[in-house]
């Protein structure tokens, strides 16, 4: 391989092959694609992210280790209080949609929240601005609401679900109880999540 394209992208995400008998190397900043006698993993690490999901299968016998899937917050569990508190939020816009984001301070180790500038809203959508961040901060968790709809990822969640994040989607506003879904999204593969009110202290997206 010699074009410095294809060089290029081979920096940026690496295939590499799961030991049999050793381990693999740690995994850097980054992205790469782990080819286990189990399937095909990719595997992210971002400030405050570290996971292994399978992307595909395989139907042949490969001379390689078995690759784990595994999910793990810097930040551990997702803080409750900040979701009650977008719970709020939406619930005061009803039965408008709202928009907001967990934002992450890599030098604190915090999560904040932040609610989105609504450009647009109404029971069936949202168009909002995302303010700017400070140096130190990236956006780790987006959040929206669907006002007294039912919590579901539609195909506009689909495609507008890109790059390294967690979604999660809050409903039926109107009820003591919202309904939620949430899930990790890595680069378009999604990962559901449990309900950070119903998840367990091991798991991932638990308070």
């Amino acid at each position: 391989m010699t074009d410095p394209r294809d060089l290029a992208i081979q920096a940026t995400c690496p295939v590499v092959a799961m030991p049999m008998f050793g381990e693999l190397g740690p995994q850097p900043l980054g992205q790469r694609m782990v080819l286990g006698s189990n399937g095909l993993f990719v595997q992210m690490r971002t400030p405050w992210l570290e996971c292994t999901a399978r992307s595909g299968d395989v139907d042949m016998r490969l001379p390689f280790g078995q690759v784990r899937e595994t999910i793990r917050f810097t930040f551990g569990g997702i803080p409750r209080a900040l979701l009650e508190a977008f719970v709020e939020h939406a619930r005061a816009a009803l039965p408008n949609e709202v928009a907001g984001a967990l934002i992450y301070d890599t030098t604190s180790g915090d999560l904040r929240l932040s609610m989105h500038r609504a450009l647009a809203a109404g029971p069936g959508h949202v168009n909002y601005r995302i303010d700017d961040l400070a140096e130190q901060e990236v956006l780790a968790i987006d959040l929206h609401s669907h006002g007294r709809l039912r919590a579901f990822w539609s195909s506009e969640d689909d495609r507008d679900d890109q790059g390294v994040r967690v979604c999660g989607v809050f409903g039926n506003l109107d009820r003591k109880r919202p309904t939620a879904c949430f899930r990790l999204v890595v680069n378009g593969l999604f990962r559901d999540l449990p309900h950070p009110w119903d998840a367990k202290p091991s798991e991932p997206a638990g308070g």
